[in-house]
């Protein structure tokens, strides 16, 4: 399987790449690497556990919780705690943790055990849908830690677990293979999007346009002392 587009490549000569910074509220992405025609250096699997360590403690995780234990609720595929406020805190609770520990297995533990590199390579180049595709095809297809395509078991491996573990919490009589796959199939759906969200780096968009206001709205009141004090 080739790519067919410009994108950072993973050159095993170089040094170690650096250690990642934690994430923001929504974006806990250190693990997002530009498209770029240059090699980019490739993870030791120390960095590997720093990465998943740094999605699994940043507030990020409690936003895609709250996501998650809508979905749950609403698709009715999670452990069924009850409907009281207490009960879908405990939701919440056990979705936090089955979330923390995805991180974990995905982002670290299968990533080291397949030599799969678990970052996400942007596309940022090309029309909308080959950008989409690309995002979406990240979920199945991965880097290995020297840079040949293949695929991504981390995801493909870490989230059945993940979609299994909630059996666990179910009467035996509400377990099922359909239900199961349900719950895999949202991961999917659910990473997907925050592919999406990275590849067209959506959060930065966001901060750049509060930014953006928030220098105006100095600008403007700058201008208007300005224009004051001349006046007098």
């Amino acid at each position: 399987m080739r790519a067919s587009h410009p994108q950072a490549r993973i050159d095993p000569r170089l040094p170690d790449a650096p250690t990642p910074i934690r994430g923001s509220l929504v974006s806990a992405v250190p693990d997002t690497v530009p498209g770029s025609y240059f090699a980019v250096p490739p993870l030791r699997p120390k960095q590997k556990f720093e990465i998943a360590f740094h999605k699994m403690t940043s507030p990020s995780l409690l936003v895609r919780s709250a996501m998650f234990t809508s979905f749950d609720k609403g698709f009715d595929i999670g452990p069924d705690f009850g409907s009281n406020p207490s009960d879908i805190a405990k939701l919440y609770a056990y979705t936090t943790e089955n979330l923390a520990m995805a991180y974990l297995v995905t982002g670290a533990v299968l990533p080291t055990v397949f030599h799969q590199d678990p970052r996400y390579f942007r596309k940022e180049t090309g029309s909308v849908k080959s950008r989409i595709l690309w995002a979406l095809r990240a979920e199945v297809v991965a880097y290995s830690d020297t840079g040949k395509l293949m695929p991504n078991y981390a995801h493909l491996i870490g989230f059945g677990t993940s979609a299994a573990w909630a059996n666990v919490y179910l009467p035996s009589e509400n377990v099922s293979f359909a239900s199961t796959m349900k719950r895999y199939g949202l991961r999917f759906a659910v990473s997907g999007g925050f592919n999406l969200m990275r590849e067209f780096d959506v959060m930065n968009g966001i901060k750049s346009r509060f930014h953006h206001h928030d220098v105006t709205e100095v600008d403007g009141v700058d201008s208007s002392e300005t224009s004051s004090s001349r006046a007098h």
